[in-house]
C-alpha cells in the first residue's frame, strides 16, 4: 500500500469514528482522548482505558458518557479502529498501546498514534520560536567549527565529551551531556537522566541539566518517558539547549533510535578554547 492508499484509508476510518465520538463519547466537551488498546487472550484488539484531556466543556456529561452502559457498545469498533489506524502507520500495536484522538475544527478528528497527552502550554506556546531558534544555533555552530559527523562521532558521556574532526579544520571537543533519546517504534521520549540502560555518571549529568531548568510548569520535565513523535522530540531537545544556553545539539542515530546530546564549551585539545559560535543573525 503506498502512502496516498494509506491516507484515503485513514481518513475513511476517521470519518466512521467521528459520529461515535461526538453521540457516545461526547466529543464536543474535550479535545483530545487516549485509548489503550492491547491484546485479548484470543488476540483481539481490546479497550484497556481511556482518557479525556484538555476538557472545557460539560465535565458531567464525559462522566457519564464515559462511566454509562451505552460506551461498553462502541469499544470493540474503538478497539479495531485503532488497531487498523497504527497498521496504517506502520506501528505495532503491542509498542504504542493504543493510540489519541484530537478534536479538529470543522467537526473532524486527528490521529496520533500511542497515548500522546496534551503537551504543557509553556512548551506548546514557545515550539516554533524554541525549534527556530535551534535551527539558526546548529546553523551557526556548524559554520564556525563544523558539521559533527554523527557516524564517527567520539563520544564519551562519562566524562561529558565528545571530540570530532572536519576536513580542513583542526580537532575539536565539547563538553557533551545525554538530554534524551526518542524511540520510532515506540513514538516515546525517556530523559537520560532516568534511562536504565545509562552508566550512573550519565544519569547524574542529565538529570543536572534539566533540574537546573526553572519552568516547572511543563510537566515534560517530570516525566521520565512519555509519548510523543519525532517533531516534538526536537522541540523538547530545543527547548533544554535554549535554557540551558547550550552552543548546539546533535542528534545521533543507535539501534534504539535518536539520541539527543546537548553540546557546549567548545575547545582544540590542549589549545584555546574554540567559543561559543556568534548569535544567530
Amino acid at each position: 500500500m503506498d502512502e496516498t492508499e494509506a491516507r484515503a484509508m485513514r481518513r475513511e476510518i476517521l470519518a466512521d469514528v467521528g459520529p461515535i465520538l461526538r453521540e457516545e463519547l461526547a466529543a464536543e466537551e474535550w479535545g483530545r482522548v487516549l485509548i489503550e488498546v492491547v491484546r485479548g487472550p484470543d488476540g483481539a484488539p481490546v479497550v484497556a482505558g481511556m482518557d479525556v484531556e484538555e476538557l472545557f466543556g460539560d465535565e458531567a456529561r464525559v462522566d457519564e458518557a464515559f462511566g454509562g452502559e451505552r460506551v461498553r457498545a462502541v469499544l470493540p469498533v474503538l478497539a479495531k479502529a485503532v488497531e487498523a489506524l497504527c497498521a496504517l502507520d506502520e506501528l505495532e500495536l503491542e509498542d504504542v498501546r493504543g493510540g489519541t484522538f484530537v478534536r479538529m475544527p470543522g467537526e473532524r478528528f486527528g490521529w496520533l498514534p500511542a497515548l500522546v497527552r496534551a503537551p504543557s502550554a509553556r512548551l506548546d506556546g514557545e515550539r516554533d520560536e524554541l525549534v527556530a531558534k535551534l535551527r539558526a544555533k546548529n546553523d551557526a555552530f556548524h559554520e564556525r567549527f563544523g558539521r559533527p559527523p554523527d557516524d564517527r562521532l567520539g563520544v564519551d558521556l562519562g566524562s561529558e565529551r565528545v571530540g570530532w574532526t572536519v576536513a580542513g579544520k583542526a580537532p575539536l571537543v565539547a563538553r557533551a551531556t545525554l538530554v534524551g533519546t526518542f524511540a520510532p517504534h515506540a513514538r516515546t521520549w525517556g530523559w537520560g537522566g532516568t534511562n536504565p540502560h545509562a552508566p550512573e555518571g550519565v544519569r547524574r549529568a542529565s538529570a543536572l541539566l534539566v533540574d537546573a531548568i526553572l519552568d516547572r510548569d511543563v510537566w515534560e520535565l517530570s516525566t521520565p518517558v512519555f509519548a510523543t513523535d519525532e517533531l516534538t522530540a526536537w522541540a523538547v531537545a530545543a527547548f533544554v539547549c535554549d535554557r540551558a544556553k547550550g552552543d548546539a545539539v546533535v542528534c545521533v542515530p543507535d539501534r534504539e533510535g535518536l539520541v539527543f546530546l546537548l553540546l557546549r564549551d567548545v575547545s582544540a585539545p590542549g589549545g584555546a578554547p574554540g567559543g561559543s559560535p556568534p548569535p544567530p543573525g
